[in-house]
């Protein structure tokens, strides 16, 4: 199971209980996001926290809390406030950047992060062989006379499943979700409990020095997580999604939570669900043009990769061939269905597990034959109880491990 810790107190405090408590699995964290943004935008890591430093106006306007939770964070694990910066807007630092590419300068990012003693993976770093792979643009907005080395992957990440009311066997509110990642981040996971003076407690599944990505919170809301992409990702500063993950579940309402998303445009485009123990639910499309809703149907949710609302889905990437979005979406929506009405957690856990239409499934596993970053697998399955206050989380890939409750 992954490691529990549960911090208290202000901000700074409890960020530096967490940072003290997990330093390692932190370390772990920057080694991986190295790699990505060395090896996907060819920035060192000093160039990436230079480009996270353009978030702390805006941060420090919306969550001035929660940046002051990441410098204690630093503090605690003894590393520099920027690396955690870093490491929070994440998401919004490859936004714009397409699956499977290879930035050119991306063996000497590597090399300058080598020299300058950051935390390195000990299997090293790999890249696909020239042969398996071919030139094209990057998917942003390369530079003149830019190339990328780029192979066809997979860029889906995660499947979402929710019920509540009527539609689950004894009227209760679930969140389920894959988590979809590169594997070895695994070994970074940890499971956050929050308690903070004047607010609800919370609990969540994130990685090593991230202030939050699945989870639920003693108010009775919950919040899952699902990546898109946009034609308009990377271009500006905006909202990070995993700061606003936990925005949300700081929140006493619904209403509260679901407004929070509308605090600053989104840099980097994902799909939110947000639900709450008294049966409400929806799916929200965060884009940097703006908030789409994707409300449930007969008490039921499902998302996956794409965009579902038609002016989000104007505005979205083509889906590639390799992505396996559309058939985890239909099949997640198929098995709520066929199950309406006797939705429990132990059915929720099935959807996870998965295996219809291998390889192209819910219960993703790793493709051992592609580099390290484009290995994507299901790093964990977490079901969600909103009403019980319980984390069911299988720290593996669902299928091959069993689910442990945790309460809030």
């Amino acid at each position: 199971m992954f490691p529990e810790l549960t911090v208290t107190g202000v901000p700074y405090e409890r960020g530096r209980a967490y940072g003290a408590a997990v330093a390692p699995l932190i370390c772990h964290s920057i080694a991986s996001y190295a790699r990505l943004f060395a090896l996907r935008r060819g920035l060192d890591w000093a160039a990436s926290q230079d480009e996270a430093r353009r978030y702390r106006p805006l941060l420090l306007g919306v969550a001035p809390d929660l940046l002051e939770e990441m410098r204690g964070i630093a503090d605690g694990a003894g590393r520099e406030p920027d690396e955690i910066l870093a490491l929070n807007v994440r998401t919004e630092l490859m936004a714009g950047i397409g699956a499977g590419v290879y930035h050119p300068e991306g063996p000497a990012a590597l090399a300058r992060n080598r020299a300058a003693g950051v935390p390195q993976h000990p299997e090293g770093d790999d890249m696909p062989a020239p042969g398996d792979a071919h030139l094209a643009g990057l998917a942003g907005d390369p530079g003149p006379g830019q190339v990328s080395v780029r192979h066809p992957v997979d860029d889906g990440e995660c499947t979402t499943a929710a019920a509540s009311g009527a539609a689950t066997a004894g009227g209760e509110t679930l969140l389920a979700q894959t988590w979809d990642w590169q594997g070895d981040q695994r070994a970074a996971c940890v499971l956050l409990r929050v308690r903070a003076p004047g607010e609800p407690e919370l609990l969540t599944m994130t990685e090593a020095g991230m202030l939050a990505k699945v989870g639920l919170n003693s108010a009775g809301l919950a919040v899952s997580l699902n990546l898109l992409r946009s034609r308009d990702d990377g271009r500006e500063v905006g909202m990070p999604v995993h700061v606003l993950l936990r925005k949300m579940l700081q929140a006493r309402s619904f209403a509260e939570a679901r407004a929070a998303a509308h605090l600053a445009p989104a840099a980097g485009s994902s799909c939110i669900t947000l639900a709450s123990a008294d049966g409400a639910m929806v799916s929200l499309e965060l884009t940097p043009g703006g908030v789409a809703a994707v409300e449930p149907e007969q008490g039921l949710l499902a998302h996956a990769n794409h965009c579902v609302d038609p002016v989000a889905a104007a505005g979205e990437c083509p889906i590639e061939p390799p992505s396996t979005t559309r058939e985890r979406h239909g099949r997640a929506w198929e098995l709520l269905r066929a199950a309406r009405g006797a939705i429990d957690v132990a059915l929720l856990q099935s959807v996870l597990r998965d295996h219809d239409g291998d390889p192209r499934c819910i219960c993703r596993h790793p493709d051992l034959r592609l580099p390290t970053l484009d290995r994507g697998e299901s790093v964990c399955g977490i079901v969600l109880d909103l009403g019980a206050g319980v984390m069911h989380v299988a720290p593996g890939v669902p299928c091959t491990v069993p689910f442990t409750a945790v309460a809030l």
